[in-house]
C-alpha cells in the first residue's frame, strides 16, 4: 500500500513538472498561409461546373449588369441531368448564345458550392443559399430574368426547351421591363406559348 502511495506521489510529481513546461511556438502551427491566388481558386470552384458555357456566362463573384442589360440567372446544382441539358442547348445553339451575349447579363449559380455573391442591386452581399432564398428557388435548373435596377421579371422553374427558350429571351429582352410586374409578363409569356403552340 504505501509503495503504491509513493507511487502515486512520484506520478503526480512528474506530471505537474511536465506542466509547468512551455511549449515551443515554432512546432505550433498557425494555419495554412493561402496565397491570394489558392483563395481566389476556392472562392470560384463552380467554375468548372459551367466550363462548357463558360464563354457566356459571367463570373458569379460580382453580380452586375452589363450595358444596363435584363439579368438571366441560372440556379443550377451538379448532377442535374435537365441543368445539364441546358448548358447543351446553351453551347450548340448560336442563336441562344448571340441573344444571351448581346442581350443579357448572363449568371450560372451553383446551389452545389456556397461563396459570397455581391449583387449590384441588394444591399448586401448574399450567399448562395441565400440568393437562392430570395428567388424561391426549389428545383433547378430555374430561370430567372431581373431588370437591370434588380426587379423580378420572371422565374420559370425547370428546363425550358429550345422554341419556349427563345421566344422567352426574344420577349423579356423587347420589353419595358419597368412597366409591368411579374404576373403580368408571365400571363403575357403563357398566352405567346399557347399561341406559338410551345
Amino acid at each position: 500500500m504505501k509503495i503504491k502511495n509513493l507511487l502515486s506521489i512520484l506520478v503526480l510529481a512528474f506530471l505537474m513538472i511536465g506542466c509547468e513546461e512551455k511549449l515551443d511556438s515554432n512546432i505550433i502551427s498557425s494555419g495554412a498561409k493561402n496565397t491570394q491566388e489558392q483563395l481566389d481558386a476556392l472562392q470560384n470552384v463552380d467554375k468548372n461546373s459551367y466550363k462548357e458555357v463558360a464563354d457566356v456566362f459571367f463570373e458569379t463573384q460580382k453580380i452586375t449588369t452589363k450595358d444596363n442589360k435584363p439579368y438571366f440567372l441560372v440556379f443550377a446544382a451538379n448532377g442535374c441531368i435537365y441543368c445539364d441539358k441546358l448548358k447543351e442547348l446553351i453551347r450548340d445553339d448560336s442563336k441562344v448564345k448571340t441573344i444571351l451575349q448581346n442581350s443579357y447579363s448572363p449568371y450560372y449559380i451553383n446551389l452545389s458550392y456556397s461563396k459570397s455573391h455581391s449583387v449590384d442591386f441588394l444591399k448586401d452581399a448574399q450567399e448562395t443559399s441565400e440568393l437562392a432564398r430570395l428567388y424561391n428557388i426549389k428545383p433547378t435548373p430555374t430561370l430567372v430574368f431581373v431588370s437591370p435596377h434588380g426587379k423580378t421579371l420572371f422565374v420559370y422553374p425547370g428546363y425550358m426547351p429550345k422554341e419556349r427558350f427563345l421566344a422567352t429571351l426574344e420577349f423579356i429582352k423587347s420589353q419595358n421591363s419597368d412597366n409591368k410586374d411579374e404576373k403580368e409578363i408571365a400571363k403575357e409569356l403563357q398566352e405567346l406559348f399557347q399561341t406559338q403552340n410551345i
